[in-house]
């Protein structure tokens, strides 16, 4: 059975990304240009799921979390954050019925680290995630152990908040919240 590739040499508009394969892959569109990673690994989806549950269980009400969420950032522009913090319910939706959830109403985003996404979670989607004002990231290193990195919003760029390697406090909306890397469920 022969499977045809998106063509990622053209420009791609928002509404095709709906038309592509549910293949596991992660589709995402920067200024009309489709950027492909391979399917998630089970580690990686249990780091994410992990983070949800512990955004989940220490917000307060009016908060929600997603995994692997799609984010719209302009006309041309789709990312698709590992984990996404928003308020609930939604003060300005996006206007998309399949992703209603609109930049102003994100907390926290947070990214975990793959080989396939080494430079687009360190360079390319902070400098993105700033521009759209999202006032805290989270990127969550792997290799060679686990450690969190988080940033705060100040004026049009991100400042460094905390690293932890084993437990510490990290900022989110509504103050703090205390993290355990050593009980996310990382092998």
């Amino acid at each position: 059975m022969h499977t045809s590739l998106p063509d990622v040499r053209r420009l791609w508009r928002l509404e095709e990304l709906q038309e592509l394969p549910d293949d596991g892959c992660t589709y995402e569109l920067v200024d009309g240009r489709l950027d492909v990673t391979p399917p998630p690994t089970q580690e990686h989806q249990e780091l994410c799921e992990s983070f949800r549950a512990l955004l989940m269980e220490a917000a307060p009400a009016g908060w929600r979390s997603r995994v692997e969420y799609p984010l719209r950032f302009g006309t041309d522009t789709q990312r698709q954050p590992d984990v996404v913090l928003y308020r609930w319910p939604l003060s300005e939706p996006s206007g998309d019925r399949r992703n209603p959830v609109g930049l102003r109403d994100l907390g926290l985003l947070i990214e975990v680290v793959s080989p396939s996404s080494r430079r687009r979670d360190r360079f390319h989607k902070p400098g993105e995630y700033a521009d759209a004002g999202i006032p805290i990231y989270w990127r969550l290193e792997t290799e060679p152990d686990l450690v969190l990195h988080s940033f705060v919003l100040e004026g049009s760029a991100y400042v460094a908040d905390a690293v932890i390697t084993d437990l510490g406090t990290a900022p989110v909306p509504w103050g703090r919240v205390e993290v355990d890397l050593s009980i996310l469920g990382f092998p």
